[in-house]
C-alpha cells in the first residue's frame, strides 16, 4: 500500500511539472533575453497570464476548415503528453513502460503531420508557406535526431529509453564523450525542430519570415492556447532531453545521489535555457538558403556519435 501511494505521489508531482514547468521555462527564457538587452522585460509568469487570457477569449474559425483544424490542437496536446511520459527528459520522471525511441520519433512525426494538415486546412497562404518550410526542415533534421538516439541505443544494445538513460551503470570516458556529442546534436536539432533562432525568430511580426507562427495564424482563443502550451511542452521535453545527455556526460567526473540528480536535472535545464537566451540575444536569423548549413552541424554531431560507437565496438 505504501508503494502505491509513493508511486501515485511521484506521478502527481511529475504531472505538476508537466503543466507548470513549460510555461515557466518560456518566462525564464524571455526574462533572460530581456536582461541581456538591458531591459526589465515581462515577469517570468507572463506565459501563464497569456495562456489564461487566450483561454477566456472567443474563437474565430474559417468556414473552409474541417474537423482537422479544430481537432489538431487536442490531438497534438494528447500526443505530447504521451511523449513527455515516455522520454526521460527529467531524471525524476516516474517509470513508464514501452519507452521505445523508434516510437518516440514516430510520435513527434505524428504531431508535425497534424500541424501541417491544420495549416493547410485553413486555406491560408501563409499557413501553406509555413507548412512547406516545416516539412522541409523536418526532412533535414530528423536524421540527426534519429542517429543521436540510435547511437546511444547501440552503445547499450537496446532501444528502450528507460534503459539507455538509467544512472545505474558506471560511465567511462568514451561513453561520456558520446553523451556530450549526442546532447550537442540533440540541442542543435531542437533549435531547428522548435523554430528558434537562428532558424526562425519567434518574436517577429513578418509573416514571410515565420515558420511555426505562420502555421498557427488562423488559430485563436482556446484553440490557440492549447496549441501554444503544446509547443511549450515540446520545448521543455526536447531541451530537457539534451540536458539529460549533458548530465550523463558529467557522471564520469561526479557521482551524485538520486536527490542530487533531481536538483542537477533542473539546474542543467536552466543552463540550457541560458544558452538559448545567449544564442537568441546575439545571433541573427539565417537566410533560408543558409539553414541547411546550420543543420549540417547537427548531422555532423550525430555522425560523430556513430563513429564513436563503431570505434568502441
Amino acid at each position: 500500500m505504501s508503494e502505491f501511494f509513493l508511486t501515485t505521489g511521484k506521478w502527481l508531482s511529475f504531472g505538476l511539472f508537466i503543466f507548470f514547468l513549460p510555461p515557466l521555462m518560456v518566462g525564464v527564457l524571455t526574462k533572460c533575453k530581456a536582461r541581456l538587452q538591458n531591459r526589465i522585460g515581462a515577469p517570468i509568469f507572463q506565459p501563464f497570464y497569456d495562456l489564461g487570457k487566450l483561454w477566456r477569449k472567443g474563437e474565430t474559425v474559417s468556414q473552409t476548415t474541417s474537423w482537422i483544424f479544430r481537432g489538431t490542437a487536442a490531438i497534438n496536446f494528447s500526443v505530447m503528453l504521451v511523449i513527455s511520459m515516455l522520454l526521460p527528459w527529467l531524471s525524476f520522471k516516474p517509470y513508464f513502460a514501452h519507452a521505445d525511441l523508434i516510437l518516440v520519433i514516430y510520435l513527434f512525426a505524428l504531431t508535425r503531420f497534424f500541424s501541417v494538415l491544420a495549416a493547410l486546412d485553413a486555406g491560408s497562404a501563409f499557413g501553406g508557406f509555413g507548412a512547406s518550410r516545416e516539412v522541409t526542415l523536418a526532412m533535414l533534421v530528423e536524421p540527426a535526431i534519429m542517429l543521436c538516439l540510435a547511437s546511444l541505443g547501440c552503445l547499450y544494445s537496446t532501444t528502450d529509453l528507460n534503459t539507455i538513460f538509467t544512472y545505474d551503470r558506471v560511465c567511462t570516458a568514451t561513453q561520456s564523450a558520446l553523451w556530450l556529442l549526442a546532447g550537442t546534436g540533440l540541442f542543435l536539432s531542437s533549435l531547428v525542430e522548435l523554430s528558434r533562432m537562428p532558424i526562425d525568430d519567434p518574436t517577429t511580426h513578418l509573416e514571410l519570415t515565420m515558420i511555426h507562427e505562420a502555421m498557427i495564424l488562423e488559430n485563436s482563443g482556446p484553440n490557440l492556447a492549447l496549441t501554444e502550451f503544446t509547443h511549450y511542452l515540446k520545448m521543455a521535453v526536447m531541451w530537457g532531453l539534451s540536458a539529460q545527455c549533458f548530465l550523463h556526460a558529467l557522471c564520469y567526473f561526479v557521482t551524485i545521489n538520486e536527490f542530487g540528480r533531481s536538483l542537477a536535472s533542473l539546474i542543467m535545464l536552466l543552463v540550457v535555457l541560458i544558452i538559448v537566451a545567449l544564442i537568441e540575444g546575439t545571433a541573427v536569423k539565417l537566410q533560408w538558403k543558409k539553414v541547411p548549413e546550420f543543420i549540417a552541424f547537427a548531422i555532423a554531431m550525430s555522425l560523430l556519435c556513430v563513429f564513436v560507437v563503431i570505434a568502441k565496438s
